[in-house]
């Protein structure tokens, strides 16, 4: 549970809300990052097993790959960071269709959209907020799901993660995993 109060450790971006993890300059420069064709980009809402999924997927290349932390998670080093690795990377990102940088769409690189059952999800995200300092305090399990359900926590609504906004915009360069 967090002693700093919910302004200090969340902040907006384009309606949406990102924990401090999440710098405003990184989010503003995203657009700049360049995606390359061999990209694979896990998208998920929080919590949904992409750590898990990302693991699998190493596993299955016969070439080394490197795994990095969400895009989104950082501060403007983060992009640097990015251009300097080798390719065959696999990044996961939580962030919203319309959020995701231009190049990963341009350059249709590969998409992997991962969800999980909503309950599961909102159980895992409850114990995940009570246990990192870094999120506003939820005292109960009630309140918790209100706010996911409203989409007024960290993240939008669960409902609002679609995978058909990939689908109908990018084809088969999506794979979903349920």
């Amino acid at each position: 549970m967090s002693n700093l109060s919910e302004a200090e450790l969340i902040h907006k971006f384009k309606g949406i809300s990102f924990t401090t993890m999440s710098s405003p300059e990184l989010l503003n420069s995203l657009d700049a990052f360049d995606a390359r064709e061999d990209d694979v980009l896990l998208v998920s809402y929080p919590k949904s097993g992409t750590h898990w999924l990302a693991g699998v997927i190493t596993k299955l290349y016969n070439t080394p790959v490197t795994l990095t932390t969400p895009i989104e998670l950082g501060d403007m080093s983060k992009l640097e960071e990015l251009n300097q690795l080798s390719s065959k990377r696999i990044i996961p990102t939580h962030l919203d269709y319309n959020m995701l940088p231009q190049h990963f769409k341009n350059k249709k690189c590969k998409m992997i959209y991962i969800s999980r059952n909503p309950k599961d999800t909102a159980v895992s995200m409850y114990h995940y907020y009570r246990e990192n300092p870094n999120l506003p305090t939820v005292d109960t399990w009630t309140a918790f799901l209100d706010l996911f359900l409203e989409g007024d926590g960290k993240d939008r609504c669960y409902c609002q993660c679609s995978p058909c906004q990939l689908i109908s915009r990018l084809g088969k360069s999506v794979c979903i995993f349920c």
